[in-house]
């Protein structure tokens, strides 16, 4: 069941709030936000979107999402759709053909498979780098000191993939000095390779406004916007 609530005004608020703290080191042009609809149904959705402009979504699950999305209700709706979850060998395909950007390339085998797909299309795929920055073995990405040559390799061997920027998820913790620590290791790395222009996709729900403290201008948010569901 879909529970219905003013999603668009939660999606603004926090879009104020946002660029109201990159606004303190000049940056509130920067930054959007991006929706995270992974756990919202076509519904929910499509009342997100009929509030206004919303410009980027973020996805996990492929075939979720291709369903979602196929709906009757979201027809006439366009955000860029950037796919955040981890990337599978054998659904690189689609998920080349029906997402803008894809945030969790971490290994130059997943790079590689996409180069592939991608030219077999002739077409340029968007991807950021994810960072890894916990010791979750669960949790997918590439160590803040092994970015740099996965990034030079891919720019090096894969024409079809454009770097964008950097996606990381922080630990789990209430202590803002160790959410600090972890988003500087993951704007170091960007700061290196990236620039104005690029995506440094840093806080969630729950760690936002931190994220955007230390740089991150493309927070992931969707609890927050939508409620738990």
């Amino acid at each position: 069941m879909c529970h219905k609530s003013d999603y668009f005004s939660n999606y603004s608020k926090i879009l104020r709030e946002v660029r109201d703290i990159a606004k303190q080191r000049g940056a509130e042009q920067d930054i959007k936000l991006m929706a995270v609809t992974k756990y919202a149904c076509a519904e929910q959705i499509a009342q997100l979107m009929q509030g206004g402009q919303v410009d980027i979504i973020g996805e996990s699950r492929l075939k979720e999402s291709l369903q979602k999305w196929s709906s009757p209700l979201l027809k006439d709706y366009h955000p860029q759709k950037f796919f955040i979850g981890r990337i599978q060998t054998n659904k690189a395909e689609k998920i080349i053909n029906n997402f803008d950007c894809i945030c969790s390339l971490d290994c130059l085998h997943i790079a590689e498979c996409l180069e592939q797909k991608a030219a077999k299309y002739n077409k340029e795929i968007c991807c950021l780098i994810q960072v890894k920055l916990t010791d979750r073995e669960t949790q997918s990405g590439i160590l803040p000191q092994q970015a740099g040559g996965l990034i030079e390799s891919v720019k090096r061997t894969c024409p079809h993939i454009k770097l964008k920027g950097i996606m990381a998820i922080a630990p789990n913790t209430k202590d803002e000095e160790v959410l600090r620590s972890c988003f500087k290791k993951a704007k170091d790395v960007f700061d290196k390779y990236f620039g104005r222009g690029d995506y440094l996709s840093l806080g969630m729900s729950g760690d936002y406004k931190i994220a955007v403290e230390q740089g991150s201008n493309l927070p992931r948010i969707g609890s927050a916007v939508f409620e738990r569901i």
